[in-house]
C-alpha cells in the first residue's frame, strides 16, 4: 500500500530537506544514447545522486559560467521590445529563445529552438504524459530533441545532454515567472494610470526587481518540489508557494537589498539549488522591461 506524500510547507523546514543528502530526487532509467526525451532525462543530473549528480552538474555550471548576465538581459530587452516587428516569439518565450542563442543556436533558428524545447519541456519530468495521449506527447518530445540538436549543430551526445537539459529545464519556469510579473505588472500599471489598493505607490515606482520579487514570493513558477525519504522512500512534497505565503516567515524575509539577494525556495536550496538562477532572473528581467514600457 503507497504512504500518502508528506507536504511540508514551512521555509525552514523545506531548506533542511533540500540540505539533507539523504533525501533523495525520483530516479529515472539510463537508457542507451538515443535522440529521445528518455535518453535526455537520464543523461541530465537533476535526476542523479552522489558524485554522478555532481560531475553533471559541474558540466552544466561550466556551461552557465561562460554566459553573461548582463548582456542576455540586454539581448531580452532588444528581443522583446514592441520596436521589432513581427516579433519572434511570445514575450514569455523570449528567455528561452534568448538561452538558445546564446547555447549556440544560429540567431535566424532561434525560434525554430523555441518550438522544439516547447516540445520537448511538457516530456522532460518523470511521469509527465502518463494518459492516453502519452505515446503522441513522447513522439512529439523526441521530435523536438532532434531538431534542436540539429540547431545545435549535433554535438557530442555529453555536450547535447548538457544544452538540451538547461534549455528543457528553463522553458516552463522562465514562460510562468514572465508571464506571472507581467499579470503583476498589470496590477501595478493599471490602464490609465493610478495606483493600487494594497500598496498605495506610484506605478512608476515598481521597479522590475520588485515585480520579480513578489512573483517569485507569491506566484512562483516552480510550486513545488518533490523528494524521497530515506529508507522507506516516501513521497515528499515541498510546497514552496504556502512557504512563500507564510505569515511567520515574512516579518524575517531576506527582501532584496544592496549587497545582497533574496533567496527563493522555487529555485530550490542546498547542494541541488539551481545553478541558473543569476541567468533565468536577468533574462526575465530584461524581457519584462521591455514588455511594461
Amino acid at each position: 500500500m503507497t504512504s500518502d506524500p508528506l507536504v511540508v510547507s514551512r521555509p525552514a523546514e523545506i531548506r533542511a530537506v533540500l540540505a539533507d543528502s539523504r533525501f533523495t530526487v525520483d530516479p529515472v532509467p539510463r537508457p542507451p544514447f538515443a535522440l529521445t526525451v528518455a535518453w535526455l532525462r537520464g543523461a541530465v543530473g537533476r535526476f542523479t545522486e552522489g558524485s554522478m549528480h555532481a560531475e553533471r552538474r559541474a558540466a552544466g555550471v561550466a556551461v552557465l559560467a561562460e554566459l553573461d548576465p548582463g548582456a542576455l538581459r540586454a539581448e531580452a530587452f532588444r528581443l522583446a521590445s514592441r520596436d521589432i516587428a513581427p516579433a519572434p516569439c511570445p514575450p514569455e518565450q523570449v528567455p528561452v529563445l534568448v538561452l538558445a542563442i546564446a547555447l549556440g543556436v544560429r540567431a535566424e533558428d532561434g525560434p525554430s529552438a523555441v518550438r522544439a524545447v516547447a516540445a520537448i519541456a511538457p516530456a522532460y519530468l518523470p511521469g509527465v504524459g502518463a494518459g492516453p495521449g502519452e505515446e503522441k506527447s513522447r513522439d512529439v518530445a523526441d521530435q523536438g530533441l532532434v531538431e534542436l540538436s540539429r540547431l545545435l549543430g549535433d554535438p557530442s551526445s555529453e555536450r547535447l545532454a548538457v544544452l538540451a537539459g538547461l534549455l528543457a529545464q528553463a522553458y516552463a519556469p522562465t514562460v510562468a515567472l514572465v508571464r506571472g510579473a507581467l499579470a503583476a505588472a498589470a496590477t501595478r500599471f493599471p490602464a490609465g494610470g493610478g495606483t493600487t489598493p494594497a500598496k498605495s505607490r506610484p506605478a512608476e515606482a515598481w521597479s522590475v526587481e520588485e515585480l520579480l520579487d513578489e512573483t517569485l514570493r507569491h506566484d512562483p513558477p516552480v510550486r513545488t518540489l518533490r523528494r524521497r525519504t530515506p529508507g522507506d522512500g516516501r513521497i515528499v512534497v515541498l510546497d514552496v508557494t504556502a512557504a512563500g505565503r507564510d505569515p511567520q516567515a515574512l516579518p524575517d524575509r531576506d527582501l532584496p537589498r544592496a549587497g545582497g539577494e533574496a533567496e527563493y525556495l522555487t529555485f530550490g536550496a542546498g547542494p541541488r539549488a539551481c545553478p541558473g538562477r543569476h541567468v533565468a532572473l536577468a533574462l526575465a528581467a530584461g524581457t519584462i522591461e521591455a514588455a511594461t514600457r
